[in-house]
């Protein structure tokens, strides 16, 4: 139609951006306030199922399981939560995607920026959250937990 113009989703988005200079930013800060609230979360939860778990990795301390080993199995625990949380999160992103293109009429790009961002943050945050907690499980002494219980 003569004297109107058509704009493309795309091209909104780009407008969006520079009529809002720190919306990047804000994106970037709000990304880093969820991974580390993540890192936390997962340090809390890991380190209230080691201290639910002292007896056995006593009787592993025992058995003359070696530091390292105790770090690896519990950094290998966070590592598969991680996974279970990155695929959940996807499965999450995508379904509403779906729901909400199917609905209004959206179109959602996923950019493969952004997609290798989300699995750095909940495989590293995972492995970071679960270091602390790891770390004072290796140090457990057997003889005190096991005279304890």
């Amino acid at each position: 139609m003569p004297g109107n113009k058509i704009n493309l989703t795309r091209d909104l988005i780009i407008d969006a951006q520079d009529r809002i200079p720190a919306l990047n930013t804000f994106l970037r800060v709000l990304v880093g306030l969820g991974a580390f609230v993540s890192i936390v979360f997962v340090l809390l939860s890991m380190y209230t199922t080691i201290t639910e778990r002292r007896k056995e990795i006593g009787i592993l301390k025992s058995l003359g399981a070696s530091k390292s080993f105790i770090i690896s199995v519990i950094e290998g625990e966070a590592f598969l939560i991680g996974i279970l949380g990155l695929l959940l999160g996807f499965l999450a992103s995508f379904l509403t995607a779906y729901i909400i293109q199917s609905s209004f009429d959206l179109q959602f790009e996923f950019s493969l920026i952004w997609i290798l961002t989300a699995i750095v943050i909940a495989i590293g945050g995972s492995l970071v959250g679960a270091l602390y907690p790891a770390w004072r499980a290796s140090d457990i002494d057997p003889v005190l937990v096991l005279t304890n219980e």
